[in-house]
């Protein structure tokens, strides 16, 4: 008997539009529910016209012992009827719940995909399923990016049937002389899935007939309006990224964009994305630029410095960027590396390439570089401390312990690269320059005058 033409027409159109298929192996997931049953029939109708070598998957979650063979054997018949190769997994143990399960299953039909060169897998996932999931999303709390739902195409997951909904699911399987297997716990009030779809969307359908098509054009619309929030997250973090950090203060005026590229900036750094209560607080702290501060969250930390916001994921360290240098003694005209700085004494002006420059103290020789220690104060009338100074030069809190000091021979902190400057002439100057920036504020600003 020929399969509902109306419902093959949506189906094909929608694949077109949504470009769900490439030419070559498919791996179509298959439970022997009326779904997915339909999926395989549809995409045997759909098959030559879009180059698709079917494949079925089946995947035996053990939560059934009873029922799993029953169920594994019609699938058998179902994809020998199809033309299409079987392949048939099982789980080492029953779930603990149902994201365990879904996880064992993805987790198979992925490995069968990569096994057989299927470009893609694609799911029996329906308008009514669509609509559950905004109805489940929405009560919990989600966002804008939770309410797109299921999309027809992610991560190598196709979902053609996202066009219909499963009284077109289920007039295939009749009009194709198939009863499908049914899962009790489909029935069973005891999750909250079910209880949406057999309490809460009848409701709504007394309000509205078409409530579950409006719930998912509802998706669509999220989804149009968070794929066009990505854009411009993207676009606003090419234009903050400084070195390893995010410039804040470059990343717009728009909070919904800042706030979006922050948590993308975070998810491909942990690989671990933001909840809504973990991604409003590092949205404020975000916000701040006093100071240094650094956000604990899952997966990782936020490390913010002034204007500038590194994440560190948790294997990683947030300490500083290198072991403190040991001090170095400055010899007339031989230019010494220290942390990220190159510095000379010499009696040459600053010529090119040379971007800081002081005059040396009366005598020069017996001056080294060396990191800051506790207490340490410039030399000089105000003897201000070194601590305050590099804060007020936002210089980042992991920067300071590399951050160099030129010292005499008697201890006076005579000169900080980058940070202090000292009017006068004398015979002999110093010399510094970044060799490596990271783009700290303190690059971009002037020195301080002690």
């Amino acid at each position: 008997m020929a399969l509902p033409r109306r419902t093959i027409q949506t189906v094909r159109a929608f694949a077109r539009e949504k470009a769900l298929f490439r030419p070559g192996p498919l791996l179509v997931a298959v439970s022997g529910g009326t779904d997915s049953t339909a999926l395989l029939l549809i995409l045997r109708e759909l098959a030559a016209e879009h180059g698709l070598v079917l494949h079925v998957g089946h995947f035996d979650h053990r939560t059934r012992p009873r029922a799993s063979a029953a169920d594994a054997a019609y699938v058998a018949e179902l994809a020998a009827r199809c033309g299409a190769p079987l392949r048939i997994g099982r789980a080492d143990a029953k779930p603990a719940s149902e994201d365990a399960a879904r996880t064992a299953r993805y987790a198979f039909l992925r490995r069968a995909a990569g096994e057989i060169g299927a470009s893609s897998i694609a799911t029996g996932h329906t308008r009514d399923d669509q609509a559950e999931t905004v109805l489940l999303r929405a009560a919990r709390g989600s966002g804008l990016a939770g309410i797109a739902a299921m999309r027809p195409l992610r991560d190598g997951i196709a979902r053609p049937l996202l066009a219909i909904g499963r009284e077109e699911t289920a007039a295939v399987c009749l009009s194709a002389g198939i009863a499908p297997r049914e899962d009790p716990s489909n029935r069973s009030l005891r999750f909250a899935r079910n209880r949406v779809r057999h309490r809460v969307l009848p409701e709504l359908a007394r309000v509205n007939p078409r409530a579950a098509e409006a719930l998912a054009r509802l998706a669509s619309s999220a989804a149009e309006a968070t794929d066009g929030l990505r854009a411009s997250a993207e676009a606003a973090i090419g234009v903050a990224r400084d070195g390893d950090a995010i410039d804040l203060d470059r990343l717009g005026p728009d909070p919904t964009v800042r706030g979006e590229a922050i948590a993308l900036v975070w998810q491909r750094a942990t690989g671990r994305p933001l909840s809504a209560r973990t991604r409003a607080a590092l949205a404020t702290e975000a916000a701040r630029r006093d100071g240094t501060a650094s956000l604990d969250l899952p997966g990782g930390s936020a490390v913010r410095e002034y204007a500038r916001l590194r994440i560190v994921p948790r294997a990683a360290s947030a300490g500083p960027l290198t072991k403190p240098p040991d001090a170095v003694r400055l010899s007339p005209d031989e230019p010494i590396t220290f942390a990220e700085w190159t510095l000379v004494l010499t009696r040459d002006e600053a010529g090119e390439g040379w971007s800081h420059s002081v005059a040396a103290p009366p005598a020069p020789y017996g001056l080294h570089v060396r990191t800051r220690q506790p207490g340490d104060r410039m030399a000089g009338r105000t003897r201000a401390k070194v601590q305050d100074l590099l804060t007020d030069a936002k210089i980042p809190a992991r920067r300071r312990d590399s951050q160099p000091l030129v010292v005499t021979a008697s201890g006076e902190i005579w000169w900080i690269p980058g940070v202090t400057t000292r009017a006068g002439k004398g015979e002999w100057r110093l010399l510094a320059r970044k060799t490596h920036t990271g783009g700290d504020a303190s690059d971009r600003g002037g020195p301080l005058t002690r």
